[in-house]
């Protein structure tokens, strides 16, 4: 194996049994398979993050009474299995297409791979995982000092929460962010058997063999590692400059 490591140009995969099928290069075929679920778990990401902010300043113009109540319901919802959500949201297009004769997205993937439906039954977990995780980080930034003293200085309420609570919050967050990408990885898996959506998942589990498995961990490795230092970068330039 640590030769086709070093050589991943020899690494080959098999169409049928591992013995007697045939044997193909694994690039650069594999690119489509792995471009894919890149994709899905970035837009993922980027669409979840983006409707949890404005949930979150929704959230933030209710009563306490209120907001505690939808904080409850998150993290009900977040305990929700994702093969539930997957089965969820197949049934409702099924349903659509039932009571409307318009298939809206593909329900599963045979030759072409679905992308929509997948990337919206994708987002919802993380969306309400990251909606509970702002809310508790939101939360604590309101009972510092410094938003009475901001609030002393004549600030109203929502400048407060948009510029100085918000900006505090996604700094909470970026510290969150191995975990959260972790646990979009583990729906990315379940997501792509169940849609059988051709991903880089899918592959690995209909070609089994130790080298596909390794390229594929550093494969994804990669581009998550640079979004670590990213955020690693990003945190110390806000640190540096509030301490400028």
């Amino acid at each position: 194996m640590a030769v086709s490591l070093v050589q991943p140009g020899s690494i080959t995969y098999s169409t049928g049994d591992y013995n007697t099928g045939s044997q193909y290069p694994l690039f650069p075929y594999f690119f489509e398979f792995y471009g894919y679920s890149i994709s899905v778990l970035f837009l993922g990401f980027i669409l979840a993050l983006v409707i949890a902010v404005v949930l979150i300043m929704i959230t933030f113009q209710l009563s306490v009474k209120k907001r505690t109540a939808l904080m409850k319901l998150s993290t009900i919802l977040v305990a929700v299995p994702d093969l539930f959500v997957i089965a969820m949201a197949q049934l409702f297009i099924i349903f659509l297409f039932k009571q409307t004769g318009i298939l809206f997205f593909d329900v599963v993937g045979a030759y072409e791979r679905p992308f929509i439906l997948p990337l919206i039954t994708y987002t919802i977990l993380p969306t309400i995982f990251l909606y509970r995780t702002l809310t508790l980080l939101f939360d604590e930034e309101l009972r510092k000092p410094y938003v009475e003293l901001a609030k002393g200085k004549g600030l109203t309420d929502f400048r407060v929460l948009f510029v100085h609570v918000f900006r505090n919050g996604l700094m909470g967050l970026l510290y969150h962010s191995k975990m959260i990408l972790a646990f979009m990885l583990s729906n990315l898996i379940m997501l792509e058997i169940i849609f059988n959506t051709r991903g880089i998942t899918w592959f690995v589990y209909h070609h089994p063999t130790p080298e596909i498995a390794t390229v594929s961990i550093l494969l994804l490795a990669v581009p998550i590692l640079l979004f670590e230092q990213g955020m690693n970068k990003l945190k110390s330039s806000i640190v540096g400059g509030e301490e400028g």
